[in-house]
């Protein structure tokens, strides 16, 4: 099974914009991904449903190269369970759990799907991972689960250098 972003075409009525695609990546990665190519928007509707593919790209006035460029990086993904879906279960349930075979091609390791999953998903941000409470990964009975749990003491870091500020950089949590 190949794992790569899926591109739905916009079947609605002729809009003002002229390319208008829905695709499984997350927001944030399509951002990264396309950030000087299109506009990026979040998928709230229904049709497609905004669960299943949270992201839709638009261009006002592309031309065929930056059809073909949006597309190739787009195809090119590899996607990830889209953050407003996980973040609100693990606040919720305390855990999110999923199928990797849905996201990440089977011959990858264990390792790197843990190294992708915990890079690709807002696990570390508040108000996910708390001065006492943190998030473990892990892989059991062919799932990939992402806990909350307590930690065994306060986590309080003191950021005292650009570089340090600059390690804990990381995508926004706006879900």
């Amino acid at each position: 099974m190949i794992h790569v972003a899926t591109i739905i075409y916009s079947l609605k009525k002729p809009t003002k914009n002229l390319y208008h695609i829905f695709t499984d990546l997350d927001f944030w990665d399509a951002r990264r991904i396309l950030r000087d190519l299109a506009v990026v928007k979040r998928n709230f509707g229904t049709q497609p449903p905004g669960d299943r593919f949270p992201t839709q790209i638009i261009a006002k006035y592309p031309n065929p190269k930056t059809i073909a460029k949006i597309e190739k990086r787009v195809k090119r993904a590899i996607p990830s369970p889209p953050r407003h879906i996980v973040v609100p279960e693990i606040l919720d349930k305390g855990r999110f759990e999923f199928d990797p075979s849905r996201y990440f091609p089977s011959r990858w390791s264990a390792s790197r799907i843990l190294y992708f999953t915990k890079r690709r998903l807002p696990i570390f941000l508040p108000p996910i991972s708390t001065p006492h409470m943190t998030v473990e990964v892990s892989i059991r009975g062919g799932k990939v689960i992402i806990e909350r749990v307590p930690r065994p003491f306060k986590y309080d870091p003191v950021i005292r250098t650009k570089k340090e500020a600059l390690k804990r950089l990381r995508v926004p949590l706006c879900f």
